[in-house]
C-alpha cells in the first residue's frame, strides 16, 4: 500500500476477506500439510475429519481473537464477525439441518475454552496452553511432544501476527 492509505470496505466485504483468509487454511492440501507438520498421521477419512475439525474451529477462533485485538469498536467488530460466521456456516457446513444458531452454540464452548487458555499464565506463553488443548483433542491425551507443541504455538502466533498485520490495511465503513 502506498502512503499508508487503508482500503475502505463495507462490513460485508471485510467479512469476505476474513472468510477467504480462513478458506486458505481449509484446503485438503493445507490440512494435510498441517497434519504432517504436527506429526498427526492421517490414515483414513476419520483422521482427516478429526484434524480438519480441530483446525477449522481453531482458525475461526484465531480470526475472532485477532479482530478483537485490532478493532476497538465492539459493535462494528461484532457485526462483521457475525457476517463472517454466517458466510462460514452457509459455505462450509454440510448439514444444513444444523441451524446457524445451533452451529454457533456447538462451537462456542471451544471459543470460550481457547479464550480462557489465553488468559492463563504459563512460563513460556499462553499459546502453550492453547496448544495443549489441541494436542489433547487430536491425540486423546496430551502427547508429550515438544515438536508438536512448538509447531502449534508457531502456527497460532504466526496466524495472529500475519492476519493482524493484513487486517490493519482495511478501514471498515
Amino acid at each position: 500500500m502506498m502512503n499508508n492509505e487503508k482500503v475502505k470496505v463495507s462490513k460485508n466485504q471485510f467479512a469476505e476477506v476474513l472468510y477467504y483468509w480462513l478458506s486458505g487454511y481449509l484446503t485438503k492440501k493445507a490440512i494435510k500439510k498441517s497434519a504432517k507438520e504436527l506429526c498427526f498421521k492421517i490414515r483414513n477419512n476419520k483422521d482427516f475429519s478429526k484434524i480438519f475439525e480441530e483446525l477449522f474451529v481453531l482458525n475461526m477462533w484465531l480470526i475472532v481473537y485477532t479482530c478483537e485485538g485490532v478493532f476497538e469498536d465492539e459493535d462494528k467488530r461484532n457485526k462483521f464477525l457475525d457476517i463472517f460466521h454466517h458466510l462460514v456456516h452457509d459455505r462450509h457446513i454440510e448439514n444444513k439441518e444444523n441451524s446457524f444458531n445451533d452451529w454457533m452454540m456447538s462451537i462456542s464452548p471451544r471459543y470460550v475454552e481457547y479464550s480462557k487458555a489465553m488468559e492463563k499464565e504459563h512460563p513460556s506463553t499462553p499459546l502453550w496452553v492453547v496448544a495443549n488443548i489441541i494436542n489433547k483433542r487430536l491425540f486423546g491425551k496430551i502427547k508429550k511432544d515438544l515438536i508438536f507443541q512448538m509447531k502449534m504455538v508457531s502456527h497460532i502466533g504466526l496466524f495472529v501476527k500475519h492476519l493482524g498485520k493484513a487486517i490493519t490495511q482495511y478501514e471498515i465503513e
